[in-house]
């Protein structure tokens, strides 16, 4: 029987991805956020289409990778809302604030 090596990327890496997207959050350039964000998304859906691609021995039992890896996407999708709420939520704030600086400027 065969090491499934490939199930063991569910338990290092992915889980390593995940606190760089939260550390993502606190970026300052959108660009660099979003794109480490999308990369780390991105890398642990590629780890899991490789892993769930693998065919399993009727002796294997069942694929715990895949189901790890597919618990971590569904982290990393939700780190892209929040990512994405942040972005919406400081938009907001700066056209607030920018139309409170207009209004008191009228006002002199």
């Amino acid at each position: 029987m065969d090491d499934p090596w490939y199930d063991y990327l569910a338990i290092p890496v992915a889980p390593l991805l995940l606190l760089v997207q939260v550390g993502m959050l606190f970026i300052r350039p959108p660009l660099w956020r979003w794109a480490i964000s999308l990369a780390g998304t991105a890398a642990i859906a590629g780890m899991l289409f490789y892993v769930e691609s693998r065919p399993v021995a009727p002796d294997e039992g069942v694929n715990i990778g895949a189901g790890v890896l597919l618990l971590w996407l569904v982290v990393s999708i939700a780190l892209l809302a929040v990512g994405g709420a942040r972005e919406v939520v400081a938009l907001t704030v700066r056209e607030f604030r920018a139309e409170r600086q207009s209004k008191g400027a009228g006002r002199r």
